[in-house]
């Protein structure tokens, strides 16, 4: 088998969705491939490049025009990995990340698409605080979801109640947005 980036990436998703990120490690990522450890060090430098290269991988098939369309997408774009929440926020956290970046611009694009924001400064501050939305809820809604998998709890359900994590993400999000149109007024 040929070592590449992108075998690494996948194989490392693979056991992110096994086993989670505690158990992602380079040593077993490396062992999934059947390589030594140091082979991977050619493609990916260290765990937080391995955190980079998944949370890249996992906000590939991110969609929408509007902030709530791709607030919802981002959503499920974490919701689709374990522990996606922590993956992605780990690599967003990391000095000068380019996926922080990226985010940022992404949703100011829908923020002025949609009429949000009395300039790029305010579209900036409007954009991180509904990505820090996003962030936080899906964080405790999968952290939820993953305790009630492993427990068998239903008390988890009750929690959650007659809306889905996205209807309930769609509202805040529109909460949030109302709110800093009525600051720039």
């Amino acid at each position: 088998m040929q070592l590449s980036r992108e075998t690494i990436i996948k194989a490392a998703l693979d056991l992110l969705d096994t086993y989670g990120l505690a158990d992602t490690t380079m040593r077993r990522v490396a062992g999934s491939l059947g390589v030594a450890p140091g082979a991977l060090y050619w493609h990916i430098t260290n765990k937080q490049g391995l955190i980079s290269a998944l949370a890249d991988a996992i906000l590939a098939p991110l969609s929408g025009t509007s902030p709530v369309e791709l607030s919802l997408s981002l959503r499920s774009a974490l919701l689709a990995h374990r522990d996606g929440a922590e993956v992605v926020s780990a690599a967003l956290s990391q000095p000068h990340s380019l996926a922080w970046e990226q985010l940022v611009a992404r949703f100011k694009s829908a923020l002025a698409a949609a009429g949000h924001g009395a300039d790029d400064a305010t579209r900036q501050l409007d954009a991180e605080s509904v990505l820090h939305l996003v962030l936080g809820a899906t964080t405790l809604e999968q952290s939820l979801l993953q305790y009630q998998a492993a427990t068998g709890n239903t008390a988890a359900e009750e929690r959650v109640g007659d809306h889905s994590g996205a209807d309930k993400l769609a509202r805040a999000v529109h909460i949030v947005l109302a709110g800093t149109d009525s600051l720039d007024r």
